[in-house]
């Protein structure tokens, strides 16, 4: 297939009409935020709302309603299978300091990973995972919304509709956690390669070692916070980089700090505002730091133990020390659907 060089106003990339996703910041930053969502999902499942606290006080359930106790879920099973679907608004697609481009998002996420009972390991409990993820990344679903791009080729500017940025990621992962008490540590290897929809080209990929540490402070019987470090270094290898760039240039360095307060709603629903500072340190081409802000709420209903609804708003600051790619800020905004069979 014949593929058109285009560069998008805004973007400082060189951009392929067949990959156009793949060219574009806005790729890597929609997986790793879902990649953020799912991990807050997680932790909102281990820390859930238990059984009703008795009264402090006779009437006590009458004045404020009935408390119910933060309490860790032990997993408990050999395979766990994932199916989800998400649904939300960005008002920054492009993540351009100026002329933003909004759109609606739907993000499909099928996973299975052979996830055994966590069993006994020394003072504490090891439960490891290894598995396979599929997601689609589709864009302005519900409208007709086009976009400016230069052709090379032709040395003219054309119309692109935003369906033209879908992409697919598949992803093979590995990790354990250790838990002892309220702390946990995490240990974990990602492969990851991002392929544009209509021809499943690959346009990006990227090996990542990752590590973390979680202490969980319960605050009192129906909240708790969390706070937590993550780290991972991302071997990217990224298909026809822009001019002067050599294909690892988006090589990086990624830490995390991380504080999220759980509190619980009911018996089956908990609300949790979270903040994350990530540093990102790019290691190779030109000297790149970044520094993200990310604020957010969301709130999660399990209804079962197979099934999760969750509606959350994020809101994303970034500032970077390379003077060519710009600075930005970011909402989104929306919900989710999650099915998870374990067995």
């Amino acid at each position: 297939m014949r593929k058109l060089k285009l560069i998008l106003p805004g973007a400082c990339l060189v951009l392929t009409i067949c990959t156009v996703a793949a060219q574009t910041p806005g790729a890597i930053r929609q997986v790793e935020s879902d990649q953020q969502r799912r991990q807050l999902e997680r932790a909102a499942r281990e820390i859930q709302p238990g059984e009703t606290a008795p009264e402090l006080y006779p009437g006590e359930v009458t004045d404020i309603g009935p408390q119910s106790i933060i309490k860790y879920k032990p997993r408990k099973s050999y395979v766990e299978a994932m199916v989800d679907g998400q649904y939300f608004y960005t008002d920054n697609m492009f993540l351009n300091e100026e002329d933003k481009q909004e759109a609606d998002v739907f993000v499909g996420t099928a996973q299975i990973a052979l996830a055994p009972t966590a069993y006994d390991l020394g003072p504490g409990k090891l439960a490891p995972r290894i598995g396979y993820r599929h997601q689609w990344y589709m864009f302005g679903l519900l409208n007709d919304d086009t976009v400016q791009v230069f052709d090379f080729e032709t040395l003219s500017v054309r119309e692109v509709e935003l369906r033209k940025f879908d992409f697919n990621a598949q992803t093979l992962f590995t990790d354990g956690r250790w838990t002892m008490g309220n702390w946990g540590v995490d240990l974990g290897f990602e492969y990851t390669r991002l392929m544009e929809s209509d021809d499943y080209d690959q346009f990006y990929q990227e090996y990542v070692p990752r590590w973390g540490v979680q202490r969980v402070f319960p605050l009192y019987e129906s909240g708790a916070l969390s706070l937590g470090y993550a780290g991972d270094y991302r071997f990217a290898d990224t298909d026809m980089p822009p001019p002067q760039f050599n294909e690892d240039f988006n090589s990086r360095t990624d830490h995390s700090l991380n504080i999220a307060f759980t509190q619980s709603l009911c018996k089956h629903a908990v609300v949790q505002p979270y903040y994350r500072f990530k540093y990102t340190r790019f290691t190779e081409g030109d000297e790149r730091d970044d520094y993200l802000h990310s604020f957010g709420v969301a709130v999660h209903c399990f209804f079962t133990q197979q099934v999760g609804l969750r509606a959350f708003a994020g809101y994303d600051m970034l500032e970077t020390s390379n003077p060519n790619i710009p600075d930005y800020r970011r909402l989104d905004a929306g919900g989710g659907l999650n099915l998870t069979f374990r067995f």
